[in-house]
């Protein structure tokens, strides 16, 4: 009997199809960072040796990627943008990343979760302008689908032993709040924000009970009427320190060689940030875009567990993440590229940033992890007020 794997996934993931004619190969011609795994070398250096002359060694992500020697397309990519390397040894000379792009795994325990990144364009325009809620659920994948001939690999996700079967509750939980349509999208992160500080605590000395009624009282609509209001009066949101915040924050994340590089797009997200009013009134209009940005950000990215720091750090770095998301797309919106083709492309630009290596998530970590009090963070960041 053919060994089967359960796997916690968006309703997505079985509806996606590779589309060439809307990305053209976007993801060998883009300059991505591709990583090559280690059985992906040694294979290179058995058949292809001519082929290490395009990998570069990254001692930060501690792995090889193929260098594109400033162009905007993989060496290995022929005129017929057909991949060189598969038409001469098949596809099982592919590395990992390329067999199982633009599906991410995660995996804890005996469970399996799997996503697709936005980066891939196809991917963004069906995730994104969603209206419904993202839907998930539960299937068994049989190991041919698993394990892509050998060529699947898994982020391990950063959780305690005795948290990883209750991950998936978790989830549904953060998710639940994040859909919760009837909060802005602000109020909705700060109710999230004291769902993972309450996590935090119950976690210090962790009882399953505790953690059940905690859920239990978040999914209830009595805790919606009473308890968020509250919540969302503790915060006192400041402006002036929003939009400072906003301004110094690419040169906290990105060298000067970067930012120079992308100096229209840098200048562009600073210029927005004092239109608070006109944003908020677009994050409005666009509420399902952006919910199901952060919703699949979560997923994929497995937040809270993203780094090995408090859960209340890894949460400011996804707001932090989120808000210069946001803020970058109200960018693109101010000079008029409001159509779904600039929205998509918005968002591949970003996630190829902060989803294909660990580079910039670190550094936003890094930041977070300065405020010792998160919450302080987020009333920087967050709005409560309607």
């Amino acid at each position: 009997m053919e060994k089967k794997y359960f796997y916690f996934q968006p309703q997505y993931v079985n509806e996606f199809k590779c589309d060439g004619s809307k990305c053209a190969a976007h993801c060998c011609q883009e300059a991505w960072n591709i990583l090559i795994d280690e059985e992906t070398f040694k294979q290179y250096e058995q058949l292809e040796p001519a082929a290490l002359l395009h990998l570069k060694f990254y001692p930060d992500e501690e792995n090889y990627f193929i260098e594109f020697g400033g162009k905007k397309y993989c060496p290995f990519l022929t005129e017929k943008k057909l991949c060189r390397l598969q038409l001469a040894h098949g596809e099982n000379f592919l590395s990992k990343t390329c067999a199982t792009y633009p599906r991410i795994t995660n995996h804890f325990g005996y469970f399996f979760e799997r996503s697709l990144i936005l980066s891939c364009p196809v991917a963004a325009e069906m995730i994104l302008f969603s209206e419904e809620p993202l839907a998930f659920e539960f299937v068994e994948v049989p190991e041919k689908i698993h394990s892509l001939n050998g060529k699947i690999f898994f982020q391990k996700i950063l959780a305690p032993n005795e948290i990883t079967e209750h991950i998936i509750e978790i989830q549904a939980a953060m998710i639940s709040i994040l859909q919760e349509r009837a909060l802005s999208i602000d109020q909705r992160l700060i109710v999230l924000g004291f769902f993972v500080d309450r996590l935090a605590e119950i976690f210090s000395n962790f009882e399953a009970d505790e953690l059940t009624r905690l859920i239990a009282a978040y999914e209830s609509k009595k805790f919606l009427a009473e308890q968020v209001p509250l919540m969302l009066k503790s915060f006192s949101f400041d402006a002036e320190k929003f939009i400072g915040l906003m301004r110094d924050l690419p040169e906290k994340i990105f060298d000067a060689e970067y930012l120079a590089l992308h100096k229209k797009i840098f200048e562009d997200i600073i210029e927005a940030a004092p239109h608070l009013s006109e944003k908020k009134f677009f994050v409005a209009e666009h509420a399902n875009f952006f919910e199901n940005f952060l919703v699949n950000e979560l997923f994929l990215s497995a937040f809270p567990w993203k780094f090995d720091g408090s859960l209340a750090q890894n949460f400011s770095a996804f707001a932090l993440e989120y808000k210069l998301f946001e803020l970058m797309i109200f960018s693109v919106s101010l000079k008029n590229f409001c159509g779904k083709k600039d929205f998509v492309e918005t968002a591949g630009w970003f996630t190829t940033r902060f989803d294909h290596t660990k580079e910039f998530k670190k550094r936003i970590f890094s930041f977070a992890e300065k405020f010792y009090e998160p919450f302080a963070l987020m009333s920087t960041l967050l709005e409560g007020s309607d």
